[in-house]
């Protein structure tokens, strides 16, 4: 399993997201896109030209945006837990 986070640093959910992600024992990758600028430029493809975050890629599949909700769920699915 491959997960990537783009995010940026002091957002609330990119924070909450990486402190859930830190707390188990799987690797993921993260990238700040106010300083990658390739993960600026991919996530500006993603959402039709404009930067958003947080972006959470699994695998081949991206999740756009994900609420609190949508990355607990994805995350029970995943059976990773913190």
């Amino acid at each position: 399993m491959k997960i990537t986070l783009y995010g940026k640093q002091g957002h609330a959910y990119t924070v909450a997201f990486k402190n859930f992600l830190n707390s188990t024992d799987v690797p993921y990758v993260y990238k700040d896109i106010s300083k990658d600028a390739e993960a600026r430029e991919h996530s500006k493809e993603l959402y039709n030209g404009v930067a958003k975050f947080p972006t959470l890629f699994v695998d081949d599949q991206a999740y756009l945006t994900p609420t609190t909700e949508e990355f607990n769920k994805i995350m029970q699915d995943l059976k990773l837990r913190a």
